[in-house]
């Protein structure tokens, strides 16, 4: 995004400048990019994956702990790097706003 575009607060409704991290208004919390749960969630898939992978290998062709530790490493690895490009596009320019209402 340029850096003189605005967004616009949900909760106040002020124009927000492109890159800050509070609200001039509300003081809402601003994040920017993919989500905290949905990386962490996309890492557990990436190890579940990873491991599948490995349990096959080592099922049906060997059962060297280097070559299996070398399958689970390419494989996490393949899953991350696509996992993360998915993200990166999907979550580009996507903002968060988030309130903390103190008594």
């Amino acid at each position: 995004m340029a850096s003189d575009s605005t967004v616009t607060c949900p909760h106040c409704m002020n124009a927000v400048p492109w890159g800050a991290r509070v609200c001039r208004g509300c003081h809402a919390e601003i994040t920017y990019g993919t989500p905290r749960g949905v990386a962490i969630l996309f890492t557990v898939l990436c190890v579940i994956v990873g491991w599948y992978v490995t349990k096959l290998v080592h099922d049906n062709l060997s059962t060297n702990s280097t070559l299996l530790w070398t399958v689970f490493g390419v494989v996490f690895l393949i899953c991350a790097l696509v996992f993360g490009r998915g993200c990166t596009r999907f979550y580009a320019g996507k903002t968060m706003f988030r309130r903390f209402y103190r008594k």
